[in-house]
C-alpha cells in the first residue's frame, strides 16, 4: 500500500489562519459578512468578483493565494465561520 500514497508538495496541512496571509479585500469579503452562521449554499446567491473556496475543518490547503478568491471557512455542518480573501 505503501506505494498508493502520493505526495503532493503545493499541499500544506496547518490551521488556516497561519498558512493564508490577511490579503486586501480584493474578494469582497467584508460586504459579505453578514452570511458568518449560514451554511455555505447561501453564497450562491451572491456575485462573487473571483473564484470560492470552501474550507472545510482540517481539509489540506494549497499555498497559492488569490486576493480575489473568496474563502469560506465552515465547520463540520456546512456553516460560514469566516470569510477571508486569499
Amino acid at each position: 500500500m505503501s506505494g498508493c500514497a502520493v505526495f503532493h508538495p503545493e499541499l500544506i496541512m496547518g490551521p488556516v489562519d497561519r498558512m493564508i496571509p490577511v490579503m486586501p479585500d480584493h474578494c469582497r469579503a467584508g460586504d459579505l459578512q453578514g452570511l458568518t452562521g449560514q451554511t455555505f449554499t447561501a453564497l450562491a446567491d451572491e456575485t462573487l468578483v473571483g473564484p470560492l473556496r470552501v474550507l472545510w475543518p482540517a481539509q489540506q490547503v494549497s499555498a497559492d493565494l488569490d486576493s480575489t478568491r473568496l474563502n469560506a471557512s465552515v465547520d463540520t455542518s456546512g456553516r460560514i465561520k469566516r470569510l477571508f480573501c486569499g
